[in-house]
């Protein structure tokens, strides 16, 4: 029996099965395409997701391949143009505080190579006909493209297979929500206009808004019309686009003259607003866009739908290898779902901005706003909130049950351990000197939880040989489970087990003046915080979340 069969081979399916591969579980993913498609469709990666491809090594190829975009412009009638940097950006704790845009026929084949280093293919031309499941597992039946029927076993259903999932409704899970009265057209093409290049672009006017999205490659945009059904000009939904058609829905909504050619796609389509109230059935999750769809506004989709998958891999892990008690599969709904929902609700108030109203709202956005736009959003609050939201580097689990502390003790050098990031808050990109390593994140790549000990702002020699020791027992009975490392202030050079915080900074910004631990999540979020380190109480700690130590028979091959 597979410990879980991945359905869809989208972002969020090549995610799902790459992080339950890194676990060492056994799946298999099945896509009923019998080719990758070429379509640019998602494009905007946003920070935490480029986090998460740092964590597989494959941040840099995918930077190679994309595009940053660091200002944002509003067009208004008469050309009236309003640029606006997004400088606030820089003030973000990561290593990609920028908004990329990478095509997601890129993305796909990133993972896809990825996904190939860990002994996994994409099985295409594969249908989910049905299934059924029991206490045990799920037993499905595949359909072959050529024909053939193939019945598969498996602990866990996973279905990743897109807004019209067929695994949410084998698992007879509602799809709730509404369509959009608005008509939008979309378009993959070079363009030429007076305004400047690699740069987002908004244009309201009293026909509609249209939206440019910078691609890799010179003059190459995807450009967006939203507009009241009554004013697309020929066809429905279902009658192709043209280049031609798109070139007159451009000259009439433009405020600018725009040229455009050379097309990669093109499309018109129905904006929808739905979510589940679920994303778990028995043995069957639900992940992205079967889970939740939504306006494009903010490039939030593909993003949440790959962060689902982070989030529920390694707990599907903990639990196959009976490490964990099932019901920290709850969790993934607990945490998962409150997340879908905000932005469900922030997609819809920004398109609503965007483009929904009367003849007031169209005469405000094509008149006024361009005019404001850069006191409007210029301001470094405003830019904060965008970055906030558009980054997803402000998602937080802090009231998941998984999220704990307990702090005793004074503070100790004019820190507060409260201060620090919270239980349920990703953990920030900060410079740390280690074995190999130069900023915090590469410390916590891999499926393992991390285990920081940190010594406080003046520890004693004698205290930081006890932890470090501690640190290699915790590591060696746990092995691939956990990497522990002990987190010295004032030590400029690294050892084994140990990490070099030279001018404490690390220790000011985890709150760490007095000895503390942080228990970071495979995911990277804080999972547990604690002021003292009492080995029996962390060692309890590390057994509650991971089974006790040595079960299992798993030993680290690699430090």
């Amino acid at each position: 029996m597979l410990d879980a069969l991945v359905v869809g081979a989208g972002p969020t399916g090549l995610t799902m099965a790459s992080e339950l591969a890194r676990h060492g579980l056994r799946c298999r993913l099945v896509e009923q395409l019998e080719a990758p498609s070429v379509l640019s469709r998602a494009l905007a990666v946003q920070a935490r997701t480029l986090e998460l491809f740092d964590d597989f090594g494959i941040a840099e190829q995918a930077l190679a391949r994309g595009r940053k975009t660091e200002a944002f412009n509003v067009v208004g009638a008469g050309g009236v143009h309003t640029r606006v940097p997004m400088q606030a950006f820089s003030w973000l704790e990561t290593r990609f505080p920028f908004i990329f845009m990478l095509p997601q026929d890129a993305t796909e084949a990133l993972l896809t190579e990825y996904l190939g280093t860990l002994g996994v293919k994409v099985e295409r031309g594969l249908t989910l006909e049905d299934f059924r499941q029991d206490a045990d597992g799920v037993e499905a039946t595949l359909k072959r493209a050529e024909g053939g029927v193939e019945r598969v076993k498996a602990r866990w259903l996973l279905g990743c297979d897109g807004a019209r999932s067929r695994v949410r409704k084998g698992a007879g899970i509602p799809f709730e929500g509404e369509t959009y009265d608005d008509a939008c057209v979309l378009a993959d093409v070079r363009v030429e206009w007076p305004l400047g290049q690699g740069e987002l672009v908004l244009m309201p006017s009293m026909h509609g808004v249209v939206g440019a999205f910078p691609m890799p490659g010179e003059y190459r945009y995807r450009l967006f019309c939203i507009m009241p059904r009554d004013m697309l000009p020929e066809g429905d939904e279902t009658t192709p686009l043209t280049l031609e058609e798109m070139q007159r829905i451009l000259d009439r909504m433009s405020n600018v003259p725009v040229r455009v050619s050379e097309p990669r796609w093109l499309t018109r389509y129905r904006l929808h607003r739905r979510g589940v109230p679920r994303y778990r059935r028995g043995r069957v999750f639900l992940a992205g866009d079967a889970a939740h769809i939504h306006s494009p506004a903010g490039g939030q989709g593909m993003n949440t739908g790959i962060q689902d998958a982070y989030n529920l891999a390694w707990k599907l892990a903990l639990v196959s290898k009976g490490r964990a008690p099932e019901s920290l599969l709850d969790t993934y709904e607990l945490e998962r779902h409150p997340v879908g929902q905000m932005l469900l609700k922030g997609t819809d108030r920004l398109f609503g901005l965007m483009a929904q109203g009367g003849t007031p709202s169209r005469l405000l956005r094509t008149y006024v706003v361009p005019r404001v736009a850069k006191r409007l959003l210029g301001g470094s609050y405003t830019q904060r909130l965008m970055a906030r939201f558009v980054t997803q580097l402000a998602i937080h689990y802090r009231s998941s049950p998984l999220s704990t502390e307990r702090i005793w003790g004074e503070e100790v050098g004019g820190v507060r351990l409260e201060e620090g990031p919270a239980p349920g808050e990703r953990v920030p990109e900060l410079p740390v000197k280690g074995e190999g390593v130069e900023r915090l994140h590469e410390v916590l790549r891999g499926p393992q939880h991390t285990l920081l000990l940190f010594t406080g702002l003046k520890p004693e020699a004698k205290a930081r040989s006890g932890l470090v020791a501690l640190a290699r027992r915790l590591e060696e009975a746990y092995g691939r489970l956990l990497r522990a490392r002990v987190v010295v202030a004032g030590e400029g050079t690294p050892g084994p087990f140990v990490l070099a915080d030279g001018e404490g900074a690390l220790h000011r910004r985890f709150g760490a003046g007095a000895e503390c631990f942080y228990l970071v999540r495979p995911d990277g979020y804080v999972g547990h915080r604690e002021r003292p380190i009492e080995p029996k109480r962390l060692e309890a700690e590390l057994a509650r979340r991971m089974g006790p130590p040595g079960a299992g028979g798993e030993k680290r091959v690699a430090s």
